[in-house]
């Protein structure tokens, strides 16, 4: 059986929502990502789409790219772009599209 726990959620910080948000990472091309991150550095695709901030021969499945988007979120939470939740908490998420809602 599932077990279902509350835990603490990371979220942008009041008023950053809109600069954080982005499209979900498979939507960009390579490139494209590079090119958002570079006008926007405090979307979420510099964590998503770590790779952007390395050479773009770089592999995107290599170790350090992934160490860069743990680094980038750590970062993220210290510098006051992302809070954490002080207490554990259950989050409750839906989506609708079409008519039809999935929570």
């Amino acid at each position: 059986m599932a077990v279902i726990r509350p835990f603490q959620g990371v979220r942008p910080a009041e008023g950053l929502a809109s600069s954080i948000a982005a499209l979900p990472y498979d939507v960009y091309d390579r490139e494209e990502a590079r090119e958002v991150v570079d006008k926007n550095p405090l979307s979420f695709l510099k964590i998503d789409r770590a790779e952007t901030q390395f050479a773009p021969d770089t592999d995107m499945y290599s170790q350090p790219v992934y160490d860069r988007a743990r680094d980038t979120l750590e970062e993220m939470i210290q510098d006051g772009s992302f809070v954490r939740d002080e207490d554990p908490c259950y989050y409750i998420y839906a989506l609708m599209m079409n008519g039809r809602i999935q929570t």
